[in-house]
């Protein structure tokens, strides 16, 4: 191939795959908001007892949703990037869990329907705005379960917030900065060209992911600060977040009891394809 036809295929090939990213995110601005309204948020638990709250701090907005008598145990439930309070309404539905423990799932800031499109990339804020919410059960036993994203937030408030934790459960956490990964459709979302084509929720994910390394590199000397029980799982054949994040959790997890589970033949989206894994974890502590 001569260098002329070289630059030329190149150039097609750049025309094509741009052009298939175009046609992404036509397709998702269409149909990939990631929240649930409230009124379906409540057609969802039927009969069950659920409230969806917004709370207010420094101006801005953020809903959770509540299951589970107000007078035992709470566990907190942190999603990841895309989503929403509603990854998690299965367990929040779960009637054996309900008679162990009362639960949250929050939209977390820029997602669902907290500040929804207006991404706050700082886990420092992340673990601030959520860390207000927990204050009005200062004086319950708490359990933050994080998937992925979450996972850095849920370990972020236990350094912050100690008081708002009793145990954390980590899984498939996206927490070594050496070991990010990146997808080809990051950047290119974060051009200006697409970058108004891009659904909001994605675009808040995509602008927490191109901040992630720097992020995760300021957590970096405050692992060490955690010093309650913690549980990390994660599934060998994760192909979002790597499961080499393993072994940096047995690197900075050092002062805390850390329960490591592996799964075998297991992705990234265990906690709701096999909620068993979670649920386990969770009446573990209680």
């Amino acid at each position: 191939m001569t260098k002329t036809s070289y630059f030329q295929f190149r150039m097609l090939f750049s025309l094509l795959k741009n052009g298939i990213f175009l046609g992404i995110l036509l397709l998702f601005s269409c149909c990939m908001k990631f929240r649930t309204s409230t009124p379906k948020i409540y057609k969802k638990f039927n009969n069950q007892t659920v409230k969806v709250e917004n709370h207010a701090v420094d101006g801005k907005n953020m809903r959770y949703v509540h299951t589970g008598s107000d007078t035992l145990p709470l566990v907190v439930f942190i999603h990841g990037a895309p989503g929403s309070c509603d990854v998690f309404f299965d367990y929040m539905k779960d009637t054996f869990l309900l008679q162990k423990c009362q639960m949250i799932s929050l939209d977390r800031m820029g997602y669902g329907y907290s500040n929804f499109g207006k991404a706050e990339v700082s886990l420092e804020k992340q673990a601030y705005f959520i860390a207000s919410i927990l204050e009005k059960y200062k004086d319950k036993k708490m359990i933050l379960v994080g998937h992925s994203f979450g996972c850095p937030i849920v370990a972020r408030l236990a350094v912050d917030y100690p008081q708002y934790a009793s145990s954390i459960i980590l899984s498939a956490g996206a927490i070594d900065p050496e070991n990010e990964q990146m997808f080809w459709l990051n950047r290119p979302a974060d051009w200006r060209i697409f970058r108004w084509l891009v659904p909001k929720s994605l675009r808040v994910a995509n602008d927490e992911k191109m901040a992630h390394v720097a992020q995760l590199r300021l957590l970096l000397p405050k692992w060490k600060e955690i010093t309650i029980p913690v549980t990390y799982i994660h599934g060998k054949t994760d192909g979002i977040v790597p499961f080499i994040n393993t072994e940096f959790a047995k690197k900075v997890l050092v002062n805390a009891k850390t329960t490591f589970i592996i799964k075998e033949k297991t992705g990234h989206f265990f906690p709701f394809k096999n909620p068993a894994i979670i649920r386990d974890a969770i009446l573990d502590y209680l």
